[in-house]
C-alpha cells in the first residue's frame, strides 16, 4: 500500500478538530471527539495493510509503532506528573505506571481517567489504538486469506456496535460518557475501516470522488450536539471508515486542499500536538490571551517535542533495530 500524500492532511484536520473543540469549542458538535475517530479508522486501514497484506514481521510492527508513540509518550507522563506532584494534585505510582502500559482507561478503577487531576484524560485514545494494535497483530499470526480477515473484522466491529447499544440502553450518562472511550466501544472506528479496507483493496471495489465527501460531511453531523448519540458509535465508524479508504479517489479540488503543506505539516506534527495540547487546555485560563494563546503555545511545543523527541528517537530506534530498510532512515 503506496504512501499517499492526503494522509497526512487528513491527520492534519483530525488534529485540527481536536484543537478547535477544545479551545475554541462552537458548542453544538463534538469536534474534538470527531478528531480522535477520524485518528482511529486511518490507523486502522493502514495498520491492516501492514499486517495482512504486506505481512511485515511482528518484531518490526512492534518496534515501528513503539518507537513512534513510547518514547514522546514517556517525556510527556513523566512531566505532568512531576508538574501534578509539585502542585500537590494527588496521584498514586499505580497511576503512572498504567497511563504509560496503556491501561488507564482501565486501571485504577477509581479515581478513573475522568475523576483524575493529572493531565492525562486524552490518554485514553492511545490506550484504544495500542489495544486494537495487538489485537490485529496477534490475528495476522493464526489467519492467512485477506477475504476472511475482512469480513471477521467487520463482524467484530457489528459486535462492538451491539455492545453500545446494550450499553446506551442501560448506563446513566455519566456512565456511558466513561464506557464510550473504553476499547470495547471505541475499537470500532478501528475494526471497521480495517476490514472493509481489506475487502475493499482485495475486490478493488470503486465508488464515485465525491462519496468520500459526501460521507465525512454526514458523518460531522452525527456530532451535532442535537444529533443522537449512538449516531457516534453506530453510523459515524461507516462514514469515516468509508470515507479514509478512498482517499486515493477524491475530487481533484479536495486531494489539493488536504495535500496543502499548512496542513500536511499539521499532520505530521499532530502526535506530538495530540500529546502536549491537553496540558494547554487544561491551564488555558492562565495564559494572556485564554485559549488563542493556550492553542498557540501547544502546536509550538508539540511541533518543538516532534524534532527534539518523537522523530529523533524513533529514527534512531528503527535505525537501530529494524531489520527493514524501508523503516529506517
Amino acid at each position: 500500500m503506496n504512501r499517499n500524500l492526503a494522509w497526512d492532511g487528513w491527520r492534519g484536520c483530525a488534529i485540527l478538530l481536536v484543537l478547535i473543540g477544545h479551545f475554541f469549542n462552537t458548542q453544538w458538535v463534538w469536534e474534538d471527539r470527531m478528531g480522535v475517530d477520524v485518528f482511529f479508522v486511518l490507523s486502522g486501514m493502514l495498520m491492516s495493510g501492514i499486517l495482512f497484506e504486506k505481512r511485515l514481521s511482528l518484531r518490526d510492527f512492534y518496534i515501528r509503532r513503539l518507537s513512534r508513540v513510547f518514547p514522546v509518550l514517556f517525556v510527556y507522563v513523566m512531566f505532568i506528573y512531576t508538574f501534578s506532584w509539585l502542585f500537590a494534585i494527588e496521584f498514586s505510582a499505580t497511576e503512572v505506571v498504567s497511563s504509560l502500559l496503556f491501561m488507564r482507561t482501565y486501571l485504577p478503577v477509581e479515581p478513573h481517567i475522568w475523576e483524575t487531576g493529572v493531565v492525562i484524560n486524552h490518554l485514553w485514545s492511545l490506550n484504544v489504538e495500542e489495544h486494537a494494535y495487538v489485537l490485529l497483530s496477534l490475528m495476522s499470526l493464526v489467519l492467512i486469506k485477506r477475504n476472511q480477515i475482512g469480513v471477521l473484522l467487520l463482524l467484530l466491529a457489528a459486535a462492538s456496535m451491539a455492545l453500545g447499544f446494550y450499553q446506551f440502553n442501560r448506563l446513566s450518562t455519566d456512565e456511558l460518557n466513561l464506557y464510550l472511550i473504553r476499547t470495547e466501544s471505541a475499537i470500532v472506528f478501528i475494526l471497521f475501516s480495517a476490514g472493509y479496507g481489506l475487502l475493499r483493496r482485495q475486490y478493488k471495489w470503486t465508488v464515485h470522488p465525491w462519496v468520500p465527501v459526501v460521507c465525512v460531511l454526514l458523518a460531522f453531523l452525527c456530532y451535532a450536539h442535537a444529533a443522537p448519540l449512538w449516531l457516534v458509535f453506530a453510523v459515524s465508524p461507516v462514514l469515516l471508515g468509508v470515507s479514509v479508504n478512498h482517499l486515493d479517489r477524491l475530487p481533484v479540488v479536495i486531494n489539493q486542499f488536504l495535500c496543502i503543506p499548512a496542513i500536511r505539516y499539521m499532520g505530521l506534527w499532530s502526535y506530538s500536538i495530540y500529546l502536549w495540547q491537553q496540558f494547554f487546555y487544561n491551564t488555558s485560563w492562565v495564559y494572556p490571551g485564554g485559549p488563542l494563546t493556550a492553542c498557540v503555545l501547544a502546536i509550538l511545543v508539540g511541533i518543538a517535542s516532534f524534532y527534539i523527541v518523537e522523530n529523533p528517537v524513533r529514527l534512531w530506534i528503527n535505525n537501530r533495530w529494524s531489520s527493514s530498510p524501508q523503516y529506517r532512515g
